[in-house]
């Protein structure tokens, strides 16, 4: 009885706010029964009760004697909320204000990444607290998760596999669509009520038990939103496109066919949208031509296929399978900077002397004809063999991007050391093998070209008024701190810390060469990137802290990224003189920054998928391994075969009582005092993995 009336008492409130919404103005109760259609004596008490939740919840107030109105939210701010694995959210409004805490009993019904109006409201420990006023906008629709249900009862729910979205989810018996117990499906949000405790939700699709790449892709893809297929429209505006160039065209633009020019990707690209050029000038220096697929030429403004590059904003990229930006025709054929092939180009051509100084910089709409298309590999072992073809070139384009490099370093550039991880994929396209890479000369050869390339446009852009930045913000100053007071635990004297966070890059770059004895440089890079700020676009400049740059943008992947289109539009007409108005500017930098973080994280989950898979047939194998992380309720462990991180839960170290000392981020026994502490070696065992939720459970042995 007492549940049915706290259910009866949470639909009056409810109700009553809606009817002072409605009304704008002051009501009795009376008038406030008549308007939620509850009349008559009887109702007289409840309501009164709700009205006076209502009141010391501030939702309402008393205006007059006997009448009451809604209360105005005075503090209203928007956002997207962060739920945490223990129900409570975390809004960030702007980069000037704090993160606002959200209670969970104060979430209303927001779920994770929701866009929600919160109010702020007064907190004793001096921190920012917030109440979800209303749920703006539903980021998520679709979950993957296991079908629950209880014996005896009938009753389905929905538990999420992902323990951040903030709820479990009621699944009518009509709405299973033939789910059983402990089924992983896809359920898409139908509704919640303010009046009930959890959402609702229909079955959509039922996942095979054995999940394999293509499933997992197919279905991320799916709860994403993520668009992957065409219109009509859109395949009618590629076909009458034509494949060849109208040489009015080309009289339009600066020649560079005749220069040495060639294009360095991977083995696998079929989207070839830079290339680079040499040629040796008369006064003894060379020109190098930075030439990017002129996408802006075949993809108008506001064309459908405009629309929907906008709406994508990005190419995606997994194991076996790409979801384009653009149409194939356009991102692997018109566009694509192919050998042998005359290509439209928008290009910037860089005079430098034999001191690796730029004497000067020519920009503008070109055509070329590459000479040869190299893979990444191929082009290293022409400038480590000394031969093969343009080997004299490409040398020299080594040693200038070294200058190029170390220069930017010296400047306050961070210096990470990147390592990445590859899958060999059989005909099925299933991963069979795991293949680590580490960056080779020509990674950063053509690195350092497009960097300067994005610099030199940027700073041309800045004197126009509007312009699309890639910002940088400063790390956060608590986490380089909390990384200082770690390194000094392996360090006899203390480390003097940056004077400046805006300056902090050679400090960090000095970590880098010397970590000290007993730092493990891989870790080390590790906590300076958990420090780092997320890089973003703006229309407000504030420098990239990363690069050490004061201006940089995207100017060279149009064929793969949206932002990059945008800013060869800018530049085409700042260089003719133009105008060119781009509506809510900052509104779509928003936009490309929180799509390109989606995107991102599903590459790193589809990624973690894939490593554990490989090893789902190693359980109770024993590996060696590096501790990658140390949190109270555990030890994480990064296997070096896989690179596969897995938690060792700290209830499973039988051998000893260990307590967490944060200062120096380890556990220590404290009988034996034995510490494990980050960047240890260690082995482990593979005692458990789960593919739905992407966790692997491990076990130290001895």
């Amino acid at each position: 009885m007492s549940k049915k009336k706290s259910f009866q008492l949470k639909v009056l409130k409810e109700w009553v706010v809606n009817a002072l919404k409605t009304r704008n103005e002051p009501l009795n109760i009376k008038q406030i029964s008549w308007e939620i259609g509850l009349k008559g004596s009887q109702y007289r008490k409840p309501i009164l009760k709700a009205i006076n939740e209502l009141i010391n919840q501030n939702f309402i107030i008393r205006s007059q004697k006997y009448k009451f109105q809604y209360n105005e939210p005075q503090n209203i701010i928007s956002g997207i909320i962060d739920i945490n694995k223990s129900g409570h959210g975390y809004v960030k409004v702007d980069a000037e204000l704090k993160e606002i805490f959200i209670h969970r009993k104060n979430r209303l019904n927001s779920l994770h990444k929701d866009l929600v109006s919160i109010q702020l409201i007064k907190n004793k420990r001096q921190i920012i607290e917030g109440r979800v006023e209303n749920v703006l906008k539903r980021t998520n629709t679709k979950f993957i998760g296991k079908i629950k249900i209880k014996q005896g009862s009938g009753n389905a729910f929905f538990i999420p596999n992902n323990q951040k979205i903030g709820s479990d989810f009621f699944i009518p018996q009509d709405r299973l669509n033939a789910a059983i117990d402990n089924d992983q499906v896809v359920v898409e949000f139908t509704d919640w009520p303010l009046s009930a405790g959890c959402p609702f939700g229909a079955v959509t699709k039922i996942l095979q038990k054995n999940m394999d790449l293509k499933t997992v892709i197919e279905s991320n893809i799916e709860i994403s939103n993520i668009r992957n297929t065409f219109s009509k429209k859109i395949i009618k505006e590629v076909e009458a496109l034509s494949t060849t160039i109208n040489q009015k065209e080309i009289k339009k633009r600066r020649d560079f066919r005749k220069d040495i020019t060639f294009t360095i990707d991977p083995i696998d690209a079929k989207d070839f949208d830079d290339a680079i050029s040499i040629k040796y000038l008369p006064n003894k220096n060379v020109e190098i031509g930075v030439h990017i697929a002129d996408v802006s030429h075949y993809v108008k403004s506001k064309s459908e296929i405009d629309k929907e590059a906008f709406l994508r904003s990005f190419s995606i990229y997994f194991p076996g399978n790409v979801i384009p930006m653009l149409p194939e025709k356009l991102s692997n054929v018109l566009c694509s900077l192919r050998p042998q092939e005359d290509k439209l180009s928008f290009s910037i051509a860089i005079e430098i002397n034999n001191l690796y100084e730029i004497k000067s910089t020519w920009m503008g709409k070109g055509v070329i004809n590459s000479n040869k298309r190299f893979s990444y590999e191929e082009a290293e072992e022409v400038i480590k063999t000394k031969k093969g073809e343009f080997y004299k070139e490409l040398n020299l384009l080594n040693a200038i991007a070294k200058i190029l490099r170390t220069h930017r370093v010296e400047n306050g550039s961070i210096d990470f050391e990147r390592r990445d991880i590859a899958f060999e994929l059989n005909n099925k396209n299933e991963p069979v093998k795991i293949i680590q890479t580490n960056p080779l000369d020509t990674h950063k050869l053509v690195e350092e070209f497009m960097l300067l390339a994005n610099k030199i446009v940027a700073k041309k852009l800045s004197s126009i008024n509007t312009s699309i930045y890639r910002i940088h913000d400063v790390p956060d100053q608590e986490k380089i701190k909390e990384l200082i007071n770690y390194l000094e635990h392996f360090e006899k004297n203390k480390i003097k810390a940056p004077v400046s966070y805006k300056n902090s890059g050679q400090f960090i770059n000095k970590l880098f060469k010397k970590p000290g004895k007993g730092v493990n440089k891989h870790i080390l890079e590790n906590l300076v990137l958990r420090a780092m700020a997320k890089a973003k676009y703006s229309t407000k400049n504030i420098g990239h802290y990363g690069l050490g740059f004061e201006k940089y943008t995207h100017f060279t992947s149009p064929i793969r990224r949206y932002a990059d289109l945008m800013i060869h539009r800018l530049l085409n007409a700042h260089l003719n003189k133009q105008t060119v108005h781009f509506l809510d500017l900052e509104t779509k930098c928003i936009y490309f920054s929180n799509t390109e973080r989606i995107y991102i994280d599903l590459e790193r989950k589809i990624n973690k998928f894939i490593q554990l898979k490989l090893l789902e047939n190693s359980i109770g194998q024993v590996f060696s391994g590096i501790i990658s992380g140390v949190v109270k309720w555990g030890i994480y462990v990064e296997i070096d075969e896989s690179k596969a991180e897995g938690l060792v839960s700290i209830s499973d170290c039988q051998d000893d009582k260990y307590y967490y000392n944060e200062n120096i981020r380890a556990f220590i026994g404290r009988r034996s005092g034995k510490k494990y502490n980050l960047g240890d070696r260690v082995l482990v065992g593979i005692k458990k993995i789960n593919l739905f939720t992407n966790e692997m459970d491990l076990i130290f042995t001895k």
